[in-house]
């Protein structure tokens, strides 16, 4: 067991060396980024959410956000990755830390949109089905009128489909919204990030000075034992 454990941490080292990232950068920007776009999503999901998930906000903005880290770490570390394969041999400081920012924020913010529209479309869902359930005694007064109103009454959005309507309309209008709000807070979200650990975004790579320091400086130690 604890060979499979060695094993493990030693795959995550060379995993981490080969990508040349500071872990612990890539973690605030994560945690940062979820808890932000967390909040509009507890928001929203209040504001127009289906009444069969309301429970306390502050609960749900806390598991929501902790179930997404996973994503946004990920996140994170694909923008930096590209950034630094991009741009990584430019001379600006200013050009690497823009590019940065801007693929951070971007990929940040796909990941908070396609979590609230995941979100709006379960609330749709359950909002749908409320409302079929709430109007299906009306169905049989329904039948007669649209039988008499003729062929071109009969194709007009009434009653369930006009509210159903109405709430795709409310929920494509708030995802537009929440996409606003996640572009605009994450990017200064990750700003504010940048002014604590913008030159701890990568890791230097090991050089061959640095490996032959290490390899004398273990020689005495293996003398010593032996």
């Amino acid at each position: 067991m604890s060979g499979v454990v060695e094993r493990t941490v030693q795959r995550l080292d060379e995993q981490r060396t080969r990508l040349q990232l500071n872990l612990v950068t890539v973690a605030f920007f994560a945690i940062v980024i979820a808890f932000a776009d967390g909040f509009w999503l507890t928001s929203m999901q209040g504001a127009v959410g289906a009444m069969q998930r309301s429970e306390k906000p502050l609960g749900r903005w806390l598991r929501d956000s902790t179930l997404m880290l996973p994503l946004y770490f990920l996140g994170v570390v694909l923008a930096l990755v590209l950034a630094r394969r991009l741009f990584g041999r430019s001379r600006s400081r200013v050009l690497k830390l823009g590019a940065t920012a801007l693929l951070i924020t971007v990929v940040g913010t796909a990941v908070g949109i396609t979590e609230v529209a995941a979100s709006s479309a379960y609330d749709y869902r359950l909002q749908t089905v409320s409302l079929e359930q709430k109007l299906s005694f009306d169905h049989s007064h329904d039948a007669p009128l649209a039988v008499a109103a003729g062929t071109a009454a009969a194709k007009r959005c009434t009653g369930l489909c006009a509210q159903k309507e109405l709430t795709l309309f409310t929920h494509v209008k708030a995802v537009k919204l929440a996409a606003r709000l996640l572009l605009m807070s994450n990017l200064l979200a990750v700003l504010w990030v940048l002014m604590f650990r913008g030159d701890r975004l990568w890791r230097s790579a090991p050089t061959a000075t640095d490996d032959d320091a290490v390899v004398h400086a273990t020689r005495p130690m293996e003398a010593v034992v032996a």
